[in-house]
């Protein structure tokens, strides 16, 4: 059984399994609330993955019980199927903290049950726009044709497996990273760093996984692979490549710092790390794809005295953060790290009005200084204050002022 509503005007195609029945009204509080939505709650897992066979949708809810494995089996299954599509998980707050850190790898947002349609209606409608952003052909076009991997390296693949499985040790982790050396070797110099700024020197991959977490692994190890994938050709001299990679770790570390401060959990943390390692990829696969169309614009940047991101968005009708978002999209990475690096230097475009990766990524970018550019075009985020007081973090800003100051201090020592 399930209960339709059908709205005039561009409708989104909204999918709910609810075998319980606690949100049969919802068609109703949709209509009341004004949303064009085709809404169709479905009762039971079997009637609504046939309707997914046969029609694409632009958001998926699964309201959660405690059967949380299975629940997590599914979403992963439509995220393989309908990667487009919006995921949602309602009621996840019964399910334990490694069963919550695992739906936040698969899902856009978890709301508690008690959330209404009104509280859950905006931040949809957002976030379609945000994936058909994404989608859109001509930016679809330019990843395809920049020799990105149609799929994430195999490493960070295998380390997402044993993340999951909840079985693998420290030994079959560290056989997994081993698998290419240059990787090891790239992991053991990052954490040995000044940017990492550990009291001793870490001499040994199973170290470095015990002091960074298999999640940070992870990470490091993608960014190494994306970050040899796009390196600076010959003649190349606007800006160094390394030094982009060295200022994206400290924006990592500051960011994730900024988060434990904020209070955030865990899984933002670690969503942090990841988005602040890679928020500024987009730069650096457009000015590897074209060098010589890429030094025009920071010329014309200066010239204009414009953001960077705005004359990419004139250029190209996309700007760097865009042309990552629609990579690591395309590779399904964990949703809010996608809109944290797409959104990095918009931040006020987001509809949400909590901390998310997204807000540590803008402040750990915007409170440190850009790598020196020829011409001196600032590659950095400019601080929204708008975004901050929307997201009700205004008091925290001087505290983190004084964080960043201190890895600040590590930048330009380093530089």
């Amino acid at each position: 059984m399930s209960t339709s509503a059908n709205n005039s005007g561009h409708n989104l195609k909204v999918a709910m399994l609810d075998p319980t029945g606690t949100y049969a009204s919802w068609s109703q509080d949709v209509a009341k609330s004004g949303y064009h939505w085709d809404f169709v709650r479905f009762d039971t897992q079997e009637s609504m993955m046939a309707q997914l066979e046969q029609q694409v949708c632009d958001v998926v809810i699964i309201t959660c019980s405690m059967r949380a494995q299975n629940e997590l089996d599914l979403m992963a299954d439509i995220a393989s199927k309908q990667p487009g599509a919006i995921r949602i998980f309602v009621g996840a707050e019964y399910w334990n903290a490694n069963q919550r850190a695992k739906a936040a790898e698969l899902v856009h947002r978890v709301y508690p049950s008690s959330s209404s349609t009104e509280e859950m209606g905006d931040m949809i409608e957002y976030l379609v726009k945000i994936m058909r952003l994404l989608n859109r052909s001509s930016l679809q076009d330019y990843v395809a044709n920049v020799g990105c991997l149609p799929s994430p390296p195999a490493i960070y693949r295998q380390l997402s497996e044993a993340i999951k499985s909840e079985v693998s040790d420290l030994r079959e982790i560290s056989e997994i990273v081993e698998q290419d050396p240059a990787i090891v070797a790239q992991i053991i110099k990052q954490v040995n760093s000044a940017f990492f700024g550990f009291n001793r020197e870490i001499s040994n991959l199973k170290e470095a996984i015990s002091m960074l977490g298999v999640r940070n692994l992870r990470s490091l190890a993608l960014s190494s692979q994306l970050h040899s994938q796009f390196a600076e050709g010959e003649g190349w001299n606007q800006f160094s490549f390394e030094m982009v990679n060295q200022r994206s770790l400290l924006v990592a570390r500051l960011a994730q710092a900024i988060s434990r401060r904020a209070g955030a959990n865990k899984t933002v943390q670690d969503q942090a790390f990841l988005a602040g390692l890679l928020h500024d990829l987009g730069i650096m696969i457009m000015a590897s794809h074209d060098p010589e169309q890429y030094r025009k614009l920071l010329s014309y940047a200066v010239k204009k005295q414009k953001p960077i991101y705005l004359v990419e968005k004139a250029a190209f009708g996309f700007f760097h953060g865009e042309v990552a978002g629609a990579l690591l999209a395309l590779w399904n990475l964990p949703p809010q790290v996608v809109e944290a690096v797409m959104l990095h230097h918009v931040p006020h475009l987001s509809a949400c009005k909590e901390f998310s990766p997204l807000t540590a990524v803008h402040v750990a970018d915007a409170m440190l200084p850009s790598v020196p550019v020829e011409g001196k075009c600032d590659l950095a985020s400019s601080l929204s204050l708008r975004y901050l007081d929307q997201v009700g973090v205004m008091d925290e800003v001087p505290q983190w002022r004084i964080v960043a100051n201190e890895y600040r201090v590590r930048m330009v020592s380093n530089l």
